[in-house]
This record gives C-alpha cells, sequence and structure tokens, in this order.
C-alpha cells in the first residue's frame, strides 16, 4: 500500500506527514485506501510556508502516537482526513 508514496517520492513536510498519518493509522489497525492516501498527497501539493512549517513540526511518528489516540485517528479519517 505505502510502496506508491514511497514511488511518487513525496517532497514537502506535509505530503510526508500523509504517510505518516497513514502508518499511524495502520499501527491502529485501520485500513487507509490508496486513494485517501493518493488524495491526502494531491491536496498538499503546495502548502503554504506557515503549512508547511505546521506538518514539519507534527511528522515524528513517535510524537504523533503521543498526541494522537487510536480513536482520535479513526475520527479523523472518518471526517475525510486531508
Amino acid at each position: 500500500m505505502f510502496v506508491l508514496v514511497l514511488l511518487l517520492g513525496c517532497q514537502n513536510a506535509c505530503q510526508n506527514l500523509c504517510q505518516t498519518m497513514a502508518e499511524r493509522a495502520n499501527e491502529c489497525g485501520l485500513s487507509v485506501s490508496q486513494d485517501e492516501l493518493e488524495s491526502c498527497i494531491t491536496k498538499n501539493e503546495e502548502p503554504t510556508e506557515e503549512r508547511a512549517a505546521q506538518c514539519g513540526d507534527a511528522d515524528d511518528p513517535e510524537r504523533l502516537a503521543e498526541w494522537w489516540t487510536c480513536d482520535e485517528v479513526a475520527e479523523n479519517y472518518a471526517n475525510g482526513a486531508s
């Protein structure tokens, strides 16, 4: 599932965060479809400088696991994560 992301070569912090969030969801036993992941990556092709900085700050798998419980991750994806 995540192989395509590696092939796409995520190039900014927000696109990388899409991948990290999908991995967190997987850790929680949730399934993130390839379409959902690609949608997130596409939506984040040109983030503002401020948004890119926020994404960069959040893109740490260990901190993300502390900040986002599995219930919060599930709710995020149920609400159309981006």
